[in-house]
C-alpha cells in the first residue's frame, strides 16, 4: 500500500489536532499530501466542497471553519508538507467525508477518536465510528 493522499477530518478538538500532527508526520515520511476537511451540516444540500480559495461570498457562512483551515495550512507549510484545506457543506458528516475520500483518491483517513459533539459514545465518537465502518480506504483513529 502506498500513501499519497491523507484526509484529516478536523473540528478543532484535541483528538483531531493530534490526528493532524500524526498525518503531517506520515506525509513527511512518505512524501504524501494532507487534506484537512472541516464539515458543516446543511440539511437540504448535496455534499459540496467549499475551498478557502473561493471568493468570500461563496464561502461557508461559518467563518470559524475557514479560520481552522488557515491555521492548519500554516503548520503544514512549516512542516514542508503539501496541503489542501477545504470546508465540506453536507447533510451528513460521515457521508460527506466518505464521498470526498472516494472521489478524490484518498489513501488514508487519519482522524480523532471523538470530536466536539456534545453526546459522547461509550467507545468511539459517532463520526469516527461511521467513517471507520464504511470507508473503502484505511482509517487511522487517534486518541
Amino acid at each position: 500500500m502506498s500513501v499519497g493522499r491523507i484526509l484529516v477530518p478536523y473540528d478543532g478538538s484535541e483528538p483531531s489536532r493530534k490526528a493532524f500532527q500524526f498525518a503531517l508526520d506520515i506525509a513527511k515520511k512518505y512524501g504524501a499530501s494532507v487534506t484537512a476537511a472541516t464539515c458543516i451540516l446543511e440539511d437540504n444540500s448535496e455534499p459540496e466542497v467549499m475551498s478557502p480559495e473561493q471568493p468570500q461570498s461563496q464561502k461557508t457562512q461559518n467563518v470559524a471553519a475557514t479560520s481552522l483551515i488557515s491555521l492548519l495550512e500554516f503548520e503544514a507549510r512549516e512542516a514542508g508538507v503539501k496541503f489542501n484545506g477545504l470546508v465540506l457543506k453536507t447533510p451528513s458528516i460521515v457521508d460527506g467525508l466518505l464521498s470526498y475520500a472516494e472521489n478524490n483518491g484518498i489513501d488514508l483517513i487519519a482522524m480523532g477518536s471523538r470530536g466536539l459533539g456534545g453526546f459522547k459514545k461509550l467507545l468511539l465518537g459517532s463520526v469516527a465510528s461511521g467513517v471507520s465502518q464504511h470507508s473503502k480506504c484505511p482509517v487511522l483513529i487517534i486518541k
